[in-house]
């Protein structure tokens, strides 16, 4: 994995803001007020990938920090899209 990449830990954190708001308006509850930081991203990255907005990341490379660099990634496009 590459250095990390400038404003990476903002746009994950709006990843994960983002990603919910989609599941919610969806009518998926993925996540509960109890629930780690970790298992958050693991859950926004899952639904991301089952509703085809994000690429799957390689089994071996689903780790903490590569889904939160794959989302951060993600909304810096959506952001550029938009």
């Amino acid at each position: 994995m590459k250095g990390k990449m400038k404003d990476e830990d903002k746009l994950f954190k709006q990843a994960i803001s983002y990603g919910l708001k989609l599941a919610d308006m969806q009518g998926y509850q993925i996540t509960d007020k109890r629930a780690s930081q970790k298992s958050v991203s693991r859950a926004v990255y899952l639904f991301l990938v089952k509703v085809q907005l994000l690429t799957p990341l390689p089994v071996d490379k689903t780790d903490g920090p590569s889904i939160k660099r794959r989302l951060a990634v993600w909304m810096k496009r959506v952001l550029k899209e938009s």
